[in-house]
């Protein structure tokens, strides 16, 4: 099945750019870090560990990282968009940020019992990680609602008026968790899509809770 019009940006995939910007998001994320690497030099292990990673693939993958991920949009847009080499160029890099998610979220949590770092650090990071967290989540359930469909078996079910959800769709469910106690504007089909879910609503709550900590302690500071 071809990409229809509304799902192709400037005549490319709709994935190009949301990779692309995925990366700058991520990028952003750990250049402040490092920039702040001189105020934080004091650390937990852990901590120091979890800097010194960014600051390894900032500094000796950063750029190869880079030109790699670029080669293989630039590779897939060569390509159909719905051939099954673009498609596993697209899934590799989806995997890919979705790992560095995992990591940079267990940084986070540790970086809020470091006494040494400054509330504004975290602050930071949580503004460049939040809305990327969201994007990657609403592609998880993008794609994995995709191939449910195509073997017959839908894992999720959003509150829409299309017959079928749009790609916008699932972004929408995404970023609609920020702004309601519960998740209810997409549902899962299944005992595996519905642990997806909770496990989603959990990182929601965890990433509140790093922002109301540090804004707790810069009021009292």
């Amino acid at each position: 099945m071809r990409l229809s019009k509304a799902s192709r940006f400037w005549g490319l995939p709709w994935e190009v750019p949301f990779f692309a910007v995925l990366w700058a998001f991520l990028s952003f994320q750990v250049v402040f870090l490092q920039s702040d690497q001189q105020e934080i030099g004091q650390l937990h292990p852990f901590v120091e560990r979890f800097v010194d990673l960014n600051a390894f693939i900032l500094k000796d993958y950063g750029p190869l990282f880079a030109a790699i991920t670029f080669f293989l949009l630039g590779l897939a847009c060569l390509r159909r968009s719905d051939s099954r080499f673009s498609r596993s160029l697209f899934d590799l890099l989806g995997v890919y940020y979705l790992v560095r998610m995992a990591i940079q979220l267990l940084g986070l949590n540790i970086l809020v019992f470091d006494s040494g770092s400054s509330p504004l650090l975290l602050i930071t990071q949580l503004i460049f990680f939040l809305p990327y967290m969201l994007l990657v989540w609403g592609w998880v359930y993008w794609r994995l609602n995709r191939m449910g469909v195509s073997h017959g078996r839908p894992l999720f079910s959003l509150d829409h008026e299309a017959a079928m959800p749009r790609v916008i769709d699932y972004y929408v469910a995404s970023f609609s968790t920020v702004f309601s106690a519960s998740i209810s504007n997409i549902k899962g089909t299944s005992a595996r899509s519905r642990i997806l879910i909770l496990i989603h609503g959990f990182m929601i709550y965890n990433v509140m809770g790093l922002i109301l900590s540090r804004a707790i302690s810069l009021v009292q500071r």
